[in-house]
């Protein structure tokens, strides 16, 4: 029989099919879920989240742009959110040829979304493809057109309070898009997500076979985390490390992987000079090249803002 939870509104929702599962514990996997011919997902949380989200919620009630819940079950811990058909991620893997000017809009809402939390001094720190969900009809002729666009998955969201970074034990993120002071867990600003950001552009803009890692396997063997590697072709890719990266950083130990990264980094460039963004980024086109730079600046105190990111004269350009 169908499990049924009562949200705090009084709806009942049926849960059905498992869309992700957890790999440690089956209880907090995501499920889709049905309530007078709506779907939902429903998403069992760890009580700290738990309280997050209600603090999320209250500070962006009414977000069309942020994915927060709109109801929940304090007793059982869950959250239960609108249903996406799918997320920027999977929707460029099944449909390389997806339309530009789509494309384009889903990266605009994205950025709205950022802007929105970065007004009130949260910083994502986990922005990636497939936290980015989608909407989306099809034409007559079967084209995809986007209705709908919201960030979500704010598990590891943190307030800043005047401008602090977040500093943690551990790197925190998707190893995959994260920003070079991401990787070492230290100096997290709302710089971070604007790399992170700027990953995500590059890669719905086509240039995913320089960012997505498919042989973690092979990295391991060579002695190689997939963090080193990362690191290695962010510094080949869009600069070597600043100043401000190290004074964000602010550990020895850090510093000196973070240094020697991008010595590594360094060497390979003189060798393939077409590593660097500014060679394969024209390929985006001059303006997005143009954009993303200052979004992938290796120097977290020289990058630019979702403000300035926001106003760019990419988004007046025709797709």
């Amino acid at each position: 029989m169908a499990s049924t939870i009562v949200g705090e509104s009084g709806r009942v929702y049926v849960q059905g099919e498992v869309l992700q599962r957890h790999r440690e514990d089956h209880k907090l996997s995501l499920f889709k879920a049905e309530s007078r011919n709506e779907s939902f997902v429903f998403k069992r949380v760890p009580r700290p989240f738990y309280d997050l989200s209600l603090r999320l919620v209250t500070e962006f009630a009414g977000s069309h742009r942020l994915r927060m819940h709109i109801d929940c079950n304090q007793d059982e811990g869950i959250l239960v959110y609108p249903f996406f058909r799918g997320t920027l991620l999977a929707l460029i893997q099944e449909d390389p040829d997806f339309p530009p000017v789509e494309r384009k809009k889903i990266l605009r809402r994205v950025g709205e979304a950022i802007q929105e939390l970065h007004s009130k001094d949260w910083i994502h720190i986990d922005v990636k493809p497939d936290n980015i969900l989608v909407n989306w009809t099809c034409d007559n002729e079967g084209n995809k057109l986007v209705t709908d666009v919201a960030l979500g998955d704010f598990d590891i969201a943190f307030k800043s309070k005047g401008g602090e970074s977040r500093q943690t034990p551990y790197a925190i993120g998707n190893a995959m898009w994260r920003s070079p002071e991401g990787q070492t867990g230290r100096g997290v600003t709302k710089a971070s997500d604007m790399f992170s950001f700027g990953l995500v552009c590059i890669y719905a803009l086509g240039g995913g076979e320089f960012l997505l890692l498919n042989d973690y396997q092979e990295l391991v063997k060579s002695g190689i985390t997939p963090e080193q590697e990362i690191l290695i072709r962010h510094f080949s890719y869009f600069g070597p490390v600043a100043e401000g990266l190290l004074k964000q950083v602010n550990s020895e130990d850090w510093c000196n992987a973070v240094k020697g990264a991008s010595d590594i980094a360094e060497e390979a460039v003189k060798e393939q000079p077409e590593l660097r963004f500014e060679r394969w980024g024209k390929e985006l086109g001059p303006e997005a090249q143009n954009m993303i730079s200052g979004m992938v600046n290796p120097d977290p105190t020289a990058r630019t803002t979702i403000d300035q990111v926001l106003t760019h004269r990419w988004w007046q350009e025709a797709t």
